[in-house]
């Protein structure tokens, strides 16, 4: 548990940072629709995020995330911080674009057989475009939930929808 508050508060303070005062930052939430297969098994659940998109050029930046969700295979409770590259493909001249991204997750799961942290890849694409208000997005990203010693991994994607206000 020490970790995981840890986490949030290395997230926190990385989604309060504004060290690219000259960069386009974006601050959002997203809510998901989490499911993992593993051996024939579907479990699904849902689940919360908060994220700081930089926006170092109209085609690339970076983000950071932290989210939490629900029961995945035998753990309770899951939860991640990310750091990812994106890049982004124009569609049309109204700003609506394609998105792809990559970079790590850190999953810290809680259940019965135990806690597990899996350090690892993420990657993620979707589309985006712009509102009055912001961004909205939808897309999908990859993580791994568990570290197989404990409890077998399990591959797990979200597909959320997301909000970024300016």
């Amino acid at each position: 548990m020490k970790k995981m508050a840890l986490a949030t508060l290395v997230s926190l303070g990385m989604l309060s940072m504004n060290a690219f005062a000259d960069s386009d930052t974006y601050n959002g939430f997203s809510l998901a629709y989490v499911q993992s297969r593993q051996n024939g098994l579907t479990d699904s659940t849902s689940g919360v995020a908060i994220l700081r998109s930089v926006r170092l050029q109209e085609n690339y930046g970076y983000e950071m995330q932290f989210g939490l969700f629900g029961d995945i295979g035998s753990y309770t409770t899951n939860g991640f911080v990310e750091l990812s590259a994106i890049g982004f493909v124009p569609l049309s001249d109204s700003g609506w674009k394609l998105y792809g991204k990559a970079g790590l997750a850190d999953v810290y799961s809680h259940g019965s057989p135990g806690t597990a942290n899996n350090f690892g890849l993420t990657y993620g694409a979707g589309v985006e475009f712009p509102r009055d208000i912001g961004k909205v997005r939808v897309g999908f990203q990859h993580v791994t939930v568990g570290n197989g010693t404990l409890s077998p991994s399990h591959s797990t994607y979200l597909v959320a929808l997301t909000l970024f206000l300016k």
